[in-house]
Formats: C-alpha cells, structure tokens, sequence
C-alpha cells in the first residue's frame, strides 16, 4: 500500500479536484485539521485520510460532481443507538455555516 503522509500531499491531491469541488475540498481539510490537529493525514488508495493512533477516523473522497466525507466503521460518530443503519458518509455538494459546524461536531465527536 502507497502512502503519503502530510498536509503537503493532502493538499496538493485535493487541489487536483475539479471546480467547484476543488474549494469544498480543500475547506474540509482544513476544517479537519482545525477541529482535530492531533489527526495524521495520510494519502492511501489516492484519498486522503485522517488518523489517529493507526485507525482510520475520516476521509475525503473528491468526484467531478460532488465531494464525499466519512468516518471509518470503527470510529462513526453519527452511529445512533438503537438505530437499524449509520451514516458513514455523505456527499457534499456545498458547504454553509451549518454543515461546516457539524462537520466539526462530528470529527470532534470521533475523537472523544
């Protein structure tokens, strides 16, 4: 498995998206690193990821039509209790101020 670990290289993947996503992307790394700058980012299988202590917490996947953000199966913070499915990712196809906050809710959750 190819790696490469950084913001330089998270970066740099991220600003091969093309327009529009390219901003949403690049917003979503930084949002990440904001809200939990004790996360790794890593590039492996071409996306970026973000880690803490060898797991997966979350990534993001940019497409041509819109952006995806996850978590790992491991660490979901949106995993209900009692609920029958969990989200584990979403697409992005704009970001305001109330998607930014739960975006940052939710990565802060992951680490608690």
């Amino acid at each position: 498995m190819f790696t490469k670990k950084g913001d330089a290289a998270v970066l740099a993947k991220l600003g091969a998206t093309p327009a529009p996503y390219r901003e949403i992307a690049e917003r979503l790394h930084h949002i990440i690193r904001e809200s939990a700058p004790s996360l790794e980012p890593f590039l492996r299988w071409g996306l970026p990821f973000y880690v803490k202590d060898g797991k997966d917490v979350c990534y993001i996947k940019p497409d041509q039509d819109f952006i995806a953000f996850g978590f790992g199966e491991v660490v979901n913070p949106a995993r209900e209790e009692g609920a029958h499915m969990h989200p584990v990712a979403w697409t992005i196809t704009s970001l305001d101020g109330a998607t930014e906050a739960r975006i940052r809710a939710l990565v802060e959750k992951a680490l608690a």
